[in-house]
């Protein structure tokens, strides 16, 4: 896919805001991670894999295996995988969780099997990273304890149970992989819209879940708040004028529209306590805590208030792949271009217009996705999908 960087000019007329520099947008690549040495951002899917009717090739997309070697190769079973004919790719997280990492990436370079860095590959490529810089046995038991305290030790045993051969091999995986005969990307978790691939950020292309929009947000809570002052005045007046007529009435002089008015706001007695009009108390950061409500219209990323975002590995935001969606909608034809994607198994298997998701929590003792692709006899190319049920590991399987 082709993107056009975007300029957008913004005025404001409403209420300043000081954004920190996590939500400036040219901090957007700037995480809190120790440098990316030597990551492949870019790869390219050989062409001699690209399915065609004359070579009759398939790919078989993977979703998030960790570890669970088994049922992988089940799967293989269940879709008639023939090594002549078939390229397996993995999207990420192949390794953690499971009993057989090792022998699953092993598996997998026997396959000459192509894939994309996950946030597991990428921890225990820095875990193993650390340890191959310390020395002796002290630094080696220091290296437990520290994992310990981080909750890291699954990651570390990992890290530890792989041979260099592997380490290199999870080394040179690129975070987006990109089959453009296709016009298909792949990634572990996501890609922001209208960000080249080039300018994508790897902790963001391997982590993130859904967008955050702190300017919206921060609109949305300015007019919250204001309309949360704009009732506190309405009940103090209501409040002052029930006093007023109350008087009245103890004095004789209360008539008759101004009974009515008093039997209207009799009900509110039981809240005679007076609100206050002091500085709500309620503390508007850049971010806001709200979470948009799912009733209001959708704003598209361009939207002035849209001109920041940032990626979060979470669920509160809102998809990713509902922004991406929506905007590969508005393209021409040529220049649509579809992702597949893992690491999000509390949604499962989801497939949308140009998204398709395929971590359906095999580890958890869900099931373990394929997408198989294969040209179409009138051009183009077609898809199905293929489960496997898993059973999930013991604890303590290590």
């Amino acid at each position: 896919m082709t993107f056009a960087p975007i300029v957008v000019e913004v005025k404001h007329n409403g209420p300043a805001i000081q954004l920190s520099r996590a939500d400036n947008p040219m901090s957007y690549g700037t995480y809190n991670r120790p440098t990316y040495d030597g990551i492949d951002l870019i790869g390219k899917l050989p062409n001699e894999h690209i399915p065609t009717l004359e070579n009759g090739r398939r790919l078989l997309v993977v979703g998030d295996i960790h570890g669970m070697l088994d049922t992988f190769e089940k799967l293989l079973k269940q879709a008639d995988f023939d090594p002549t004919r078939d390229h397996v790719v993995a999207v990420g997280d192949m390794i953690n969780k499971g009993p057989k990492s090792a022998e699953l990436v092993t598996r997998l370079m026997d396959l000459n099997a192509s894939a994309v860095r996950g946030n597991h590959e990428d921890r225990v490529i820095l875990t193993w990273s650390t340890l191959n810089a310390q020395q002796g046995v002290a630094a080696y038991l220091d290296s437990d304890h520290a994992a310990k305290s981080r909750g890291e030790e699954e990651v570390l045993r990992t890290a530890r149970s792989l041979s260099p051969a592997h380490m290199a091999w999870l080394r040179s995986l690129p975070v987006i992989l990109t089959a453009e005969p296709m016009s298909l990307f792949i990634v572990h978790a996501g890609l922001v819209p209208g960000v080249p691939l080039h300018q994508q950020d790897p902790w963001a292309v391997m982590n993130m879940r859904a967008l955050r929009f702190p300017r919206e947000e921060f609109r949305k809570e300015e007019i919250e708040r204001k309309k949360r002052l704009e009732e506190k005045k309405r009940k103090k007046l209501e409040l002052e004028r029930l006093k007023e007529l109350e008087k009245l009435k103890e004095l004789g002089k209360l008539k008759g529209p101004e009974l009515k008015e008093l039997e209207k706001l009799k009900p509110k007695l039981d809240q005679r306590a007076e609100p206050t009009l002091a500085a709500d108390s309620t503390t508007v950061t850049a971010v806001a805590t709200a979470k948009p409500s799912t009733d209001e219209p959708k704003l598209g990323p361009l939207n002035n208030d849209r001109d920041v975002w940032i990626p979060i590995n979470d669920h509160d935001g809102e998809r990713w792949t509902n922004i991406w969606n929506s905007e590969q909608k508005k393209l021409r034809g040529p220049d649509r271009r579809s992702v597949i994607y893992g690491h999000d198994a509390k949604t499962g298997y989801h497939e949308d217009s140009y998204t398709f998701g395929l971590d359906s929590g095999c580890v958890k003792g869900n099931s373990l996705t394929a997408l198989i692709i294969q040209a179409k006899e009138d051009g183009g190319w077609k898809h199905s999908t293929i489960q496997e049920k898993c059973h999930k590991p013991k604890t303590g399987w290590w």
